[in-house]
């Protein structure tokens, strides 16, 4: 997931040139940063407050390191004055948000000019697409104008034309809950930085995020669910500054994969009326449902077992499935349905493993087919003797992540792609071609191949991330998930966020969104047209 990191505490904390910083940041995981930025230099902060025309020469040099910046926090005494050189600044390093901070004095006064100076700003950044945000410190939540905090007050005298940074550690640290504060200023928080404290912190010297007495797990959980970008806002670090931050980046990662506290919904989306019929609600997370062609029955995963969906009942049955216990969400069912194929994960000293197992669809004894792992199946041919599935590999000293094909008895298997990050392999119904998601040209696209692997075709070019092209039964229409590029790195797909499912025709013409829903991983992982080729079904979720 794509966490930005404010640069002001990290540079202040290494040492060596700037660059070379970047550099170190860059090679330890960091994608996006926000740097602080003035007219002119500051004495004494030149290393963590960057003057403007310095970032306009270096700007593409940081952009080859790996590194984007979205957003700048800018330091001036009149923001107006300085409007010129940002929107240059925005067209030239791709900057689209700028953050400024509540003025050192607080009063009635102080705020009704802030705002006026601010307001004036955001008009003229607005011509060019950019938005002004407001970041709080503890100070301005602490002070109370009007009954508000100061901070809530000045966004207010803003009309709307300056929306919020909300940086979660001044807010605890200011008297409020963080969680509370930001579920009050939900219509205009725009950006959240995380900052943490110690519990009850008296002092504002702040400690590595999640070792202090922040709620993070539920500003994050609100950040996602509301698609705004999240910034690590730390500035006391150890003598190891880009594998603190390092460790942090994967800490929050492992947070949007937690599933806990999770209402999931089933439900089904008709393309020629546009109508959604949710079946279902369960109170914990189901997955990837399988629509039988032959009759209206659903099969999906939960808790690692398979289970069977009467739609006509509205009743869910649990399937036997054998030694295969802790099943995933990449499973599927034979063309003349006497079959179920699934992804069976096991934990050894090595790590995870899921190899694919084939068992009757009505359950019983299962039978391994992928010697290697791990293995994750998406794909069965109409002819039943083929499986494609994608599958991570070590070659030549590199974990290459490609689509794979066997033959459905078991045997040696064939690597089909090379390059990227590949996935979500499926048959067409003529059995001619696999279809399958790759970010061989960058973002995450839909794209087509032969089933021997040649003819390799991009079916989609648009700004997002596609996964998991679903081909209807008659072979007319692709139905797919898709995230948005700025919220995850292209080779992921997460759970608990806001996607789009989208449609499309076989030929890669008429691709329009269809449904805006609160879901990912889970909700369409694998083909789940039902036989009239009209319908699908999904999963959506919603927090606790």
């Amino acid at each position: 997931m794509k966490f930005g990191v404010q640069l002001f505490g990290p540079l202040r904390g290494m040492e060596g040139g700037v660059l070379d910083c970047l550099r170190a940041l860059a090679k330890a995981g960091l994608t996006e940063v926000e740097p602080c930025v003035s007219q002119e230099p500051v004495e004494g902060l030149e290393r963590m407050i960057w003057p403007i025309g310095w970032l306009m020469e270096h700007c593409e040099e940081i952009a080859g390191m790996g590194l984007q910046i979205r957003s700048a926090h800018v330091f001036a005494e009149r923001l107006s004055g300085a409007v010129e050189d940002l929107k240059a600044l925005a067209e030239k390093a791709g900057v689209r948000q700028y953050v400024v901070k509540s003025p050192r004095e607080i009063s009635g006064v102080s705020l009704q000019q802030a705002a006026l100076d601010y307001m004036q700003a955001a008009d003229v950044l607005g011509e060019s697409g950019v938005k002004l945000l407001l970041h709080n410190e503890a100070a301005d939540i602490q002070a109370k104008v009007a009954g508000k905090t100061a901070y809530e007050h000045l966004l207010d005298l803003c009309l709307g034309k300056v929306l919020a940074q909300v940086d979660t550690g001044w807010v605890q640290f200011g008297g409020e809950d963080p969680v509370e504060f930001l579920k009050r200023n939900r219509e205009r928080v725009y950006s959240v930085h995380h900052k943490d404290f110690p519990a009850g912190a008296t002092e504002p010297v702040d400690v590595p995020l999640g070792t202090g007495g922040l709620d993070l797990e539920g500003c994050f959980r609100l950040a996602v669910a509301w698609d705004v970008p999240q910034l690590i806002d730390q500035e006391h670090f150890g003598p190891d500054v880009p594998g603190e931050l390092a460790g942090t980046l994967h800490m929050l990662n492992g947070l949007a994969g937690k599933r806990k506290d999770t209402i999931s919904y089933l439900n089904t989306y008709d393309i020629a009326t546009g109508e959604v019929k949710t079946l279902a609600r369960f109170d914990k997370v189901i997955e990837a449902p399988n629509w039988l062609k032959k009759s209206d029955t659903l099969l999906f995963n939960s808790e690692g077992h398979m289970f069977t969906f009467d739609i006509a009942s509205g009743t869910a049955s649990l399937l036997d499935t054998g030694l295969c216990d802790n099943c995933n969400n990449d499973h599927v069912v034979s063309a003349d349905e006497t079959q179920l194929a699934v992804s069976h994960m096991t934990r050894s000293e090595a790590g995870f493993t899921s190899h694919v197992f084939v068992l009757p669809l009505e359950g019983g004894e299962a039978r391994q087919v992928t010697a290697n792992s791990p293995s994750f199946l998406h794909g069965w041919s109409p002819d039943g003797q083929e499986m494609a599935y994608c599958a991570f590999r070590e070659i030549d000293g590199k974990r290459e992540v490609d689509v794979y094909t066997i033959p459905a008895q078991g045997g040696g298997e064939k690597r089909l792609t090379m390059g990227g990050f590949n996935d979500g392999p499926e048959y067409s119904p003529d059995g001619q071609y696999i279809w399958y998601n790759s970010t061989d040209s960058g973002l995450m696209q839909i794209w087509r191949m032969r089933t021997d692997g040649s003819e390799k075709t991009q079916v989609t070019r648009n700004q997002r991330n596609n996964w998991f092209a679903h081909v209807s039964p008659d072979g007319a229409r692709v139905a797919y998930i898709s995230y948005g590029p700025e919220q995850l790195e292209p080779h992921e797909h997460l759970p608990n966020m806001p996607v789009e499912l989208w449609v499309m025709d076989a030929d890669g013409g008429n691709q329009r969104k269809v449904l805006s829903l609160f879901g990912g991983q889970g909700s369409m992982n694998v083909n789940s047209w039902a036989g009239d080729s009209r319908r699908f079904a999904f999963v959506s979720y919603e927090l606790k």
